[in-house]
């Protein structure tokens, strides 16, 4: 009995584990730079803890409080982090937040609306200004539909 009689062999370029929100975003960019992705998952894909997530995505898109900036939001991350946090990480974050959330639409997410269409942003502790983008309190879940759907539809993708 040779090994390919016991295991499945796969031809890869970039092999991702985990299915939850950053397994499934790095497997869309391998995927999108033409690369043969494979990702593997514990369980079915979709039951990332990711979908556990409720709150929302902080992200100051300034839809609702226009004073909202990138730099209110790295501001407001190191003081809730009692300035312990790495900053350099702290400002990428506050700076790509929204370019994040605005693919997320673009891939199909269905956030909260405001009564206009624009996106609703709620306030959510330790933050200045409203800048949660949302959906209900199942962000999580919409965030993992919205990365399976975008993933799945490039065929060089093997999950």
């Amino acid at each position: 009995m040779s090994i390919n009689d016991r295991y499945e062999v796969h031809n890869l370029d970039i092999l991702v584990v985990g299915a939850g929100g950053a397994g499934l975003r790095a497997a869309i960019e391998a995927a999108k730079s033409g690369l043969n992705v494979g990702v593997v998952c514990k369980s079915l894909l979709g039951k990332a803890h990711t979908v556990m997530a409720e709150g929302g995505i902080a992200a100051a898109l300034g839809t609702v409080d226009p004073e909202d900036n990138w730099k209110e939001h790295f501001r407001d991350t190191m003081y809730g982090g009692k300035f312990l946090n790495d900053w350099r990480f702290a400002l990428k974050h506050a700076q790509l937040a929204p370019e994040c959330a605005l693919e997320l639409q673009e891939w199909g997410a269905l956030f909260d609306r405001t009564a206009d269409g624009r996106i609703l942003q709620r306030a959510f502790g330790g933050h200045s200004w409203r800048r949660l983008v949302h959906v209900g309190d199942r962000t999580g879940l919409e965030m993992i539909r919205t990365l399976q759907d975008k993933l799945l539809s490039f065929k060089n993708v093997q999950v």
